[in-house]
């Protein structure tokens, strides 16, 4: 074996002398790391809980009415038992001033629901100016930001909320108000209830609703017949 020039030998010493004196320092700076990681993920994880306010504040908050810069209008259960409605928007229309119903379809379940000169409607293509939320979930359709109110039950409503102005915590399209809907739980109301009742052009009506709870678990059915002949031929509706 041939011995090593000059240079490389002196390049092997330097290198040698470099890496026992740097090694006490990169082990040093290594646990430091360590430490620096360790501390981090003991400050994430005590974050401090973070609260999560859902789409639609007012139903079921804390904040009163009257602190509310708006004319929220309130209807509770209590109020819907003291009138016939066929749905949610015949029940806005009874008990909730500025509103207004456009039946344009010749069916009761498919109206028009004016707020202040805008529209909440299932009939698409008409321009939408009303969010509507059930239990703090927008039922507007996607494709249109249509209303469907046959499908809000009205005899399973705890509380309607109007609320008017255009807010953007509410979504697009919210450019006259909104409405919340709250539905009934089997904690605030329990028992049995059937109601009926008949009418002219051939309608009758069936209401149903059943609530219980035990300690920690709650239940609640409600179920609903409709049916009319309808004052046109040939208009029926189930």
């Amino acid at each position: 074996m041939m011995p090593a020039r000059g240079p490389q030998r002196l390049l092997r010493v330097l290198t040698a002398t470099a890496a026992a004196v740097l090694a006490p320092w990169l082990e040093a700076a290594f646990h430091d790391a360590r430490a620096g990681a360790t501390d981090a993920s003991a400050a994430a994880a005590t974050v401090p809980l973070q609260q999560v306010v859902v789409t639609a504040p007012l139903a079921g908050s804390e904040t009163a009415l009257n602190e509310v810069a708006a004319n929220v209008q309130r209807i509770t259960a209590k109020d819907l038992n003291q009138i016939t409605a066929l749905d949610t928007s015949d029940a806005l229309n009874q008990l909730s001033g500025s509103v207004n119903l456009n039946d344009t379809q010749g069916n009761p379940f498919q109206p028009d629901v004016n707020f202040r000169g805008f529209t909440a409607s299932p009939v698409l293509g008409t321009p939408q100016g009303v969010s509507v939320f059930v239990d703090g979930v927008r039922v507007n359709e996607a494709f249109g930001d249509a209303v469907n109110w046959d499908l809000i039950p009205e005899s399973a409503i705890a509380s309607l909320e109007v609320i008017p102005g255009s807010d953007p915590v509410f979504g697009l399209n919210t450019l006259g108000g909104a409405v919340t809907v709250t539905t009934k739980r089997g904690f605030d109301y329990p028992g049995t209830r059937i109601e009926s009742y008949g009418g002219s052009f051939g309608r009758w009506d069936t209401d149903f609703e059943s609530g219980g709870h035990g300690e920690h678990l709650d239940y609640y059915l409600n179920g609903n017949l409709f049916a009319e002949s309808g004052c046109g031929e040939h208009n029926p509706s189930r």
